[in-house]
């Protein structure tokens, strides 16, 4: 359910209120008896669980470490089976 905010139109004073979507909204102000506009603000945004990074993103995308780690040994490999003794020809 989502919390509204209504500022009262002759003290100034806001409430809050947490409604149903299909309730109606309040109209008086319970301070001073005053007419009530809902203000806009900002969406109260609240995560739960452990989150996207820390269960998904991370573990498919390899870390800096391991990526130097790979190009050198990367590197290595496709010069080594240029010096291999199997690359030269065969003496007969």
């Amino acid at each position: 359910m989502p919390l509204y905010e209504y500022e009262c139109q002759s003290c100034h004073q806001r409430v809050e209120k947490i409604q149903k979507f299909s309730d109606a909204p309040l109209t008086v102000c319970p301070h001073c008896g005053g007419h009530l506009e809902r203000t806009i603000t900002a969406p109260a945004v609240k995560f739960a669980g452990g989150g996207w990074y820390k269960d998904l993103y991370s573990s498919t995308k390899p870390s800096s470490g391991s990526s130097s780690a790979s190009s050198s040994s990367t590197s290595s490999s496709s010069s080594a089976p240029a010096s291999s003794p199997s690359s030269t020809p065969a003496k007969s």
